[in-house]
């Protein structure tokens, strides 16, 4: 929990910076355009996304971000006479939307490399299963927050761009866990991040 000072001031403050700059101050151009919209890909150490945005201006856009993940493992063993029998499996699945603002900057209409930095709500559903011969659960939870982030891209052309990001989120997530057993137990939390990082291609349309 110590991170969790950290992240909302990130959170705090980039609003305020972004609210409180100039768009059409001089060197601040970029080379998008109002109506202007974009697919970005991202891949992660822990899992990727798939994103668009949409330009209001040169330098701001709407963002939406998709986050999907999961797996699915089933254990078997060979009894005495050479049959396979089911001795367990494990099951989990995510998915969370990223709705938020970004502002960009660059040296000009012409410009390679723009800069910029995002803030926004975050939603999302987990669920997890597990089970063997003697008994079962499934745990089912939901997830909402904020995050921030930064980064950059290299225009390698006008319609293909590759680049980093780094994102901090903080987050209260909820969740229930039944039992073959006929349990019953609920849990939350609060929890956060501190800019992890992850490589982003964008196209542009």
């Amino acid at each position: 929990m110590k991170c969790l000072p950290t992240v909302l001031a990130l959170l705090v403050l980039l609003p305020v910076s972004l609210f409180g700059q100039d768009s059409t101050a001089k060197g601040n151009a970029t080379p998008f355009h109002q109506g202007q919209w974009a697919a970005q890909f991202q891949a992660g150490t822990a899992f990727g996304s798939l994103g668009f945005i949409k330009f209001r201006s040169p330098t701001r856009a709407l963002v939406l971000d998709l986050r999907l993940g999961g797996a699915h493992s089933e254990e078997l063993t060979t009894d005495s006479s050479g049959a396979n029998r089911f001795s367990g499996l494990n099951s989990n699945a995510f998915t969370q939307v990223r709705f938020g603002w970004r502002r960009y900057s660059g040296d000009g209409a012409t410009a390679k490399v723009v800069s910029h930095y995002s803030f926004g709500a975050l939603a999302g559903f987990n669920h997890y299963a597990s089970g063997n011969p003697t008994g079962s659960s499934q745990t089912n939870g939901w997830t909402a927050g904020a995050f921030a982030d930064v980064g950059g891209t290299y225009l390698i052309t006008s319609r293909f761009g590759i680049g980093a990001l780094a994102t901090a989120s903080l987050s209260y997530q909820n969740s229930l866990e039944k039992t073959s057993g006929g349990g019953r137990y609920r849990d939350w939390s609060i929890g956060g991040s501190v800019l992890s990082t992850s490589l982003v291609a964008t196209i542009y349309f």
